[in-house]
C-alpha cells in the first residue's frame, strides 16, 4: 500500500523455538507515515491456539507505542516464551497485526515458527471447578478435581489433598492416575467431616497439588465450610430465690443479693463466647453482677456463671416477687438463641423486718382498710393482669399477681366482689394470672392464663375446676401471657413467653372427651429468635390468628388448622411497626402489647404499642417482601404503604390494651399514662378525635381493659399496677 500510513517489518521470517529452552524473539519496526500523532500496538496470533482466553505464550516490549509523530520509528521485540499450541510439535504461520486506533488503519506480517519437542517430557495442567464447599458434620462432599496430560507422551502422576484431617477423606489424601497422550481425567475426593464436637463450625483451606519430582509444580486452592450445627443449652438453678436466701426470723440487714448458678452446656459446632442478661417486666427493679462476666465456652463443655441479684428490701410490709428472666448472649449468633432463649426467675425480696416483729400490724390492718374504703373496691393485693365482662355483662372476673382470680358484680356504678364467694374469690391457684377469656358460647366458663404456663377452665357459677391444659412436652413454667377462643369455642390458642403458640381442641359440654392438643408453632425456631408471644387475637371469622410481642412486630398465622407443618408455615407472615426514629430498629424492650380485630371486619386488625401509638391495619392489603424470609417460609409482609389505614398517638406512654366494642364503632384504649380513652371510629375505621371520651386514672398503669355498650351507655372494666378493679361509665 503506497499510500499507507503505518509502514512495518520484521527482522526475520524464520524462528525455531524448543519447548522447554530460552525464549526466542524478532523485532517488529513501525514507521508513522501519516501527519498526525498516532498510537501503535501489536498482536500475535497463531492458528489453532487452544490455550484458556487470557492465557499468553508471548509478550511485547513496549507494550504499546504512544504518540508517535511523523516519520518517527518505533521497534517492538516480540517474545516467544512457550509453545502457542499445547503438546504441538512442526511448524506454525504466526501472524503479526500492527494497528493504531486513530488511523484506523492495520499492517499484518507472517512469521513461521518451528516448534520442536523439548526435554521436558510432559506438561500437566490442573483444575478445580468448584472452589468453595458447605457441609455439616457427619455429611459428604464431593471435591472434584480435573487433570489434563498436554503433551504427546503418556505419564502417571501423583496429586495430593493437603489441609484436611486424611481421616475425614474417603481413600486417603493421595490419588494416582495414568493420564494418555492429550487425555483428560476427572477424580473425586469424597469429604466426610466427623461428629459436632470434633468438626468445628469453620473454614478449612486445602490445597490439591502434584508431588512427582520429574513435573512442574502444579497446584490449587479451595475451601471447605462447616456449617454450624447444633445448640447451646441454657438453665438456671434454683429458678426461684429469696432475698435474704434461706428466710430468717431475725432482722438481717446485710443480705442485699441472692445466689444463683447459670449454666451453658454447649452441644454444637462453634466455639462460644456467652454472657447473661437479665430482662423482664421486672428488671428496672434490680441490679446484677455475673461471676464471671464472660465465659469461653468449648465443644462439648458446660460453664457455669455465677449470677448475682440485688434489689432494695423495705423495712415494712409483706414483701414483694421480681419476675424476671435470664438471657443467654452468645458471641456466635449463627445458632440463633440458646435453648430455650431464656429462663424464668424469681425472686421474693422480704423486708428488713420480719413481719411478726412489726407491731404496726394494727395500723398496717387499719391503712388497709382505708385503703379499700376509699378506692371501693376491695379485692387484690399485688398487680392486676387481666379483666373480662361476662357475656351478659352482669358480672366480671379479674386476675392478678397476688394467686387470685375474683368475680365481681356490676351494681350500678360500682363492682362489688360476688355475693355467692367469700371475698369473691372464684379460685386460687396460688400462681400469677395473666390472661383470662370467657368461652363465647358459654358464658359460664372462663379459662384463666397462669405463670406456670398452665391453663384451668373454671365453672363460675359453682367456682368449680372443670379441667387444667398443661403440654407435658413444654418447658416448665413457660408462662402463659395470653389466650383466646375461635367464635365457636371450640378452639383456644394460648400464647407462651418462650415463642411457643398451642392449639387446644376444645369438646362441647356434651362431649366426654378430654381437650386434646392440636397444631402448635416455636416462633423462635421459624426465624423470629428471642421473640415471646404477649398478646393474641383471633379475627371474627376464626381464619386468622394475630400474635404480638417484642420487637415491636405481630404476626399472622392464617390456615392453623392445616395438619402439615409445610402447609402451616407457607401460611405465617411477620409485620414490622416502624420506630419513632426511623433510623433506629426495633429492640427488645419494643412491643406490640395490644391487638384486637373488628367485630365485623376479619381483615381490620388494631395495634397498640410500646410508644404509645394505636394502627389500624387493613390485613387483605397487605403484600408480602420480596424476597421473603429464608426461614421456614416466614413472609414479611409490607404493610405500611397500602395496608395501613390509620396511625395516631393515643397516649404519652405505652398503650398496653385495646378492645373494640360491640359493633365495632367504639375503640377503647388504656396503657401506662394512667388514662382511658374511647375513640369514635368513622365506617372506614379512621378515628374522630373530636368524639373520644378520657377517663384520667393519674399516674397508676392500666393492664387491661374490656368494653360493652348497653341502654345506658358505655362500660368499661379496667385493672393495673395499683391492684384496683374499677368501673367507668359512659355517655
Amino acid at each position: 500500500m503506497e499510500n499507507s500510513a503505518i509502514e512495518a517489518s520484521i527482522s526475520t521470517q524464520n524462528l525455531i523455538f524448543r519447548s522447554g529452552d530460552a525464549p526466542v524473539s524478532f523485532e517488529v519496526s513501525v514507521n508513522n507515515n501519516s501527519y498526525q500523532f498516532a498510537d501503535f500496538y501489536i498482536d500475535v496470533s497463531a492458528p489453532g491456539d487452544n490455550r484458556n482466553p487470557g492465557a499468553k505464550w508471548y509478550r511485547i516490549s513496549p507494550d504499546v507505542a504512544s504518540a508517535q509523530p511523523h516519520g518517527s520509528t518505533t521497534k517492538f521485540q516480540v517474545i516467544i516464551f512457550d509453545t502457542p499450541i499445547q503438546g504441538f510439535s512442526g511448524s506454525i504461520d504466526l501472524t503479526v497485526k500492527v494497528f493504531s486506533p486513530q488511523l484506523r488503519q492495520e499492517r499484518r506480517l507472517l512469521v513461521r515458527l518451528k516448534v520442536e519437542a523439548g526435554s521436558q517430557s510432559s506438561s500437566i495442567d490442573l483444575e478445580l471447578p468448584i472452589d468453595r464447599f458447605q457441609v455439616y458434620p457427619r455429611n459428604s462432599v464431593d471435591i472434584p478435581v480435573r487433570v489434563r496430560n498436554s503433551s504427546q507422551q503418556f505419564t502417571e502422576v501423583v496429586l495430593m489433598l493437603t489441609g484436611i484431617d486424611p481421616t475425614w477423606l474417603v481413600g486417603g489424601a493421595q490419588r494416582r492416575i495414568a493420564l494418555g497422550a492429550m487425555d483428560r481425567v476427572e477424580i473425586i475426593w469424597q469429604c466426610q467431616p466427623p461428629g459436632v464436637r470434633e468438626a468445628i463450625g469453620q473454614n478449612y483451606p486445602f490445597r490439591v497439588e502434584i508431588i512427582d519430582r520429574d513435573l512442574p509444580d502444579a497446584a490449587r486452592e479451595g475451601t471447605i465450610e462447616i456449617l454450624p450445627v447444633g445448640f447451646v443449652e441454657l438453665t438456671i438453678d434454683p429458678q426461684r430465690q429469696q432475698l435474704p436466701q434461706g428466710g430468717k426470723w431475725l432482722p438481717d440487714w446485710k443480705s442485699k443479693s441472692a445466689l444463683a448458678n447459670v449454666s451453658f452446656k454447649n452441644d454444637s459446632n462453634l466455639y462460644q463466647q456467652v454472657e447473661v442478661q437479665i430482662q423482664g417486666k421486672d428488671a428496672d427493679k434490680c441490679t446484677y453482677n455475673c461471676s464471671p462476666p464472660t465465659a469461653n465456652l468449648t465443644l462439648g463443655a458446660t460453664v457455669k456463671i455465677e449470677l448475682e441479684i440485688a434489689s432494695n428490701r423495705p423495712w415494712l410490709g409483706i414483701g414483694k416477687t421480681l419476675f424476671l428472666e435470664a438471657k443467654g448472649i452468645l458471641s456466635d449468633r449463627r445458632l440463633g438463641s440458646t435453648d430455650p432463649a431464656t429462663q424464668s426467675l424469681e425472686l421474693r425480696v422480704l423486708p428488713q423486718i420480719p413481719l411478726w416483729i412489726q407491731l404496726a400490724a394494727i395500723a398496717l390492718l387499719a391503712s388497709i382498710i382505708g385503703w379499700l374504703l376509699k378506692s371501693g373496691t376491695p379485692g387484690h393485693t399485688d398487680v392486676v393482669n387481666s379483666v373480662r365482662f361476662s357475656g351478659d355483662g352482669d358480672t366480671a372476673v379479674s386476675g392478678s399477681n397476688d394467686g387470685t382470680i375474683r368475680r365481681w358484680e356490676v351494681n350500678g356504678d360500682r363492682l362489688e366482689p360476688h355475693r355467692s364467694l367469700p371475698g369473691g374469690i372464684l379460685s386460687s391457684p396460688n400462681r400469677a394470672t395473666n390472661s383470662l377469656r370467657f368461652m363465647p358460647e358459654d358464658s359460664n366458663r372462663v379459662a384463666a392464663g397462669l405463670e406456670n404456663g398452665i391453663v384451668t377452665v373454671l365453672n363460675v357459677p359453682t367456682a368449680a375446676k372443670i379441667y387444667d391444659l398443661e403440654d407435658a412436652n413444654a418447658k416448665p413454667a413457660d408462662r402463659v401471657f395470653d389466650l383466646v377462643f375461635t367464635q365457636d369455642s371450640r378452639h383456644l390458642f394460648v400464647g407462651h413467653g418462650s415463642g411457643n403458640v398451642r392449639v387446644w381442641n376444645i369438646p362441647s359440654r356434651n362431649d366426654p372427651n378430654p381437650p386434646s392438643m392440636g397444631n402448635s408453632i416455636d416462633l423462635n425456631k421459624l426465624g423470629q429468635s428471642g421473640f415471646q408471644v404477649y398478646t393474641l387475637a383471633v379475627s371474627p371469622d376464626s381464619q386468622t390468628l394475630a400474635i404480638g410481642g417484642n420487637f415491636k412486630r405481630f404476626i399472622l398465622w392464617d390456615d392453623w388448622d392445616k395438619k402439615s407443618e409445610k402447609d402451616r408455615s407457607l401460611n405465617i407472615a411477620v409485620q414490622k411497626l416502624e420506630k419513632l426514629d426511623p433510623k433506629l430498629s426495633a429492640g427488645t424492650s419494643d412491643y406490640v402489647w395490644g391487638l384486637a380485630f373488628a367485630p365485623k371486619a376479619p381483615k381490620v386488625l388494631a395495634t397498640g404499642d410500646s410508644d404509645g401509638y394505636i394502627t389500624i391495619w387493613n390485613l387483605s392489603q397487605c403484600q408480602p417482601e420480596k424476597p421473603p424470609l429464608p426461614t421456614a417460609g416466614i413472609k414479611e409482609l409490607n404493610c405500611q404503604e397500602r395496608g395501613k389505614i390509620d396511625r395516631w398517638q393515643a397516649g404519652q406512654k405505652a398503650i398496653r390494651t385495646i378492645a373494640f366494642n360491640e359493633d365495632g364503632k367504639l375503640l377503647a384504649s388504656a396503657g401506662d399514662d394512667g388514662k382511658i380513652i374511647v375513640w369514635s371510629l368513622t365506617p372506614e375505621y379512621k378515628h374522630n378525635p373530636l368524639t373520644q371520651v378520657n377517663v384520667d386514672r393519674g399516674d397508676r398503669k392500666i393492664n387491661s381493659i374490656d368494653l360493652k355498650t348497653t341502654n345506658k351507655g358505655i362500660e368499661i372494666i379496667s385493672g393495673g399496677q395499683d391492684a384496683h378493679v374499677q368501673l367507668h361509665r359512659m355517655k
